[in-house]
């Protein structure tokens, strides 16, 4: 493993809402169910969504829509979640 993916691990350790939003991305999920999930607003799920996607741990399933995007992990994303 190199130390990109390392670096990706100490990323998401570092907020403890990044590492558990990371965990409830088992299935697709938009931002409004990891925000009612995590018992937190709507912008900030939208933010650390919008981190991890930054970060390629999330995809974006229908970029083209404004409203309604779903998110599922990638397998970088599925790999720092073992690690964490």
């Amino acid at each position: 493993m190199t130390g990109t993916f390392w670096e990706l691990v100490g990323y998401v350790k570092r907020s403890p809402n990044r590492a558990k939003a990371l965990g409830l991305f088992n299935s697709p999920t938009m931002p409004s169910e990891l925000g009612k999930k995590m018992q937190i607003s709507l912008t900030h799920a939208s933010k650390i969504v919008r981190e991890l996607h930054s970060k390629k741990l999330v995809v974006c399933l229908n970029e083209k829509l404004k409203l309604g995007r779903i998110y599922r992990l990638t397998p970088q994303g599925k790999k720092v979640l073992k690690e964490i």
